[in-house]
């Protein structure tokens, strides 16, 4: 998930059958035939919100990759990748040097993919919350590829105790983190990183990586609120997560571990295709947002980081979040 929270990429169909393809004010039904060479454009864009709704910094990429990506091993290279904002500010985003810059979420396990990554960081951004964004990607060959989104509101934990972006749990213990509503969001994606649980889990009769990724998901723009760690993980069970760890994750993080998490509020673009598993909350129909020459998505999100640490408090320890969620909650 970047520094944060790009979900993890669900495998693009070899062949994508009667695709709701969704315009600005009417449906319009595109079938392709397994036989298509079809360029999929990718793209999501990601405020870091610090104070306010005053965005800190901008990350975006755009994975070009093909529907027969088999048997066009050349990947997508040479595009011209350009987002421009209504207020008259412009991003264009580099090649990266494969395509693990865009989908990898450990440098550590790189993902196995044949396409181009190209992307962006920008500190300050040059885009705000409910800005319209407009994509193009021209490709090698002269085709083009468009797409539009307007960046989710700003939002706002509550009841949060923090410094600088570090908080605490006492041992064993959920916390409910809260938030405002985001205008203009369809879901509400959460992740985290959580490190230290071999350690932590040292005693019990358990093996576990020496680090586990964890989703959480609010479903629509009222759900505002997530049990951290207790209901992160139910999205990923059959990924290489254990399920003796999940229960032991339910009661509270372990002392001695920590998590990096966070939290975004997607578009509906991000929404409508980010789908796989049982995270279908519009539908089982991927529904792009791509035009032109190709297809695929772009989507927009606003997002904030935190840093979680289990354990005790003391000289040189953050704040204690808030209070423990009760058992059970």
């Amino acid at each position: 998930m970047m520094a944060g929270a790009f979900p993890r990429r669900a495998g693009a169909s070899a062949a994508i059958a009667t695709a709701i393809l969704l315009g600005a004010c009417e449906l319009t039904e595109v079938t392709l035939a397994e036989s298509d060479d079809v360029v999929i454009a990718e793209t999501r864009l990601v405020l870091n919100l610090e104070s306010g709704d005053r965005a800190a910094s901008l990350d975006v990429y755009t994975y070009l990759h093909r529907t027969l990506s088999a048997a066009r091993a050349d990947e997508v290279e040479g595009a011209v990748v350009r987002l421009s904002g209504a207020s008259g500010g412009v991003v264009h985003l580099n090649p990266a040097d494969d395509g693990d810059a865009c989908l990898s979420q450990d440098p550590e396990e790189p993902n196995e993919n044949v396409g181009s990554c190209y992307r962006a960081v920008v500190s300050p951004s040059p885009f705000v919350p409910r800005e319209v964004i407009e994509l193009e990607v021209v490709l090698a060959d002269g085709g083009i590829l468009t797409a539009s989104s307007q960046i989710p509101g700003a939002f706002d934990f509550v009841g949060l105790t923090q410094d600088d972006g570090h908080c605490r749990i006492e041992p064993d213990t959920n916390y409910r983190f809260n938030w405002t509503e985001a205008a203009g969001t369809w879901s509400y994606l959460s992740d985290t990183w959580l490190r230290g649980l071999p350690e932590a889990l040292a005693g019990r009769d358990i093996e576990v990586p020496d680090s586990v990724y964890l989703t959480g998901f609010g479903i629509g723009r009222e759900d505002t609120d997530v049990l951290f760690p207790g209901e992160y993980g139910l999205f990923d069970l059959g990924d290489d997560v254990e399920t003796d760890l999940l229960r032991i994750l339910d009661d509270g993080l372990p002392g001695g571990a920590w998590g990096k998490v966070a939290f975004a509020a997607t578009d509906r673009n991000w929404v409508n295709w980010i789908r796989g598993g049982n995270f279908n909350p519009s539908g089982i129909i991927r529904i792009p947002s791509v035009f032109g020459d190709g297809t695929g998505f772009f989507g927009t999100a606003t997002q904030r980081v935190l840093h979680v640490r289990a354990g005790p408090g003391g000289e040189g320890m953050a704040p204690l979040c808030g209070p423990a969620a009760p058992p059970g909650s």
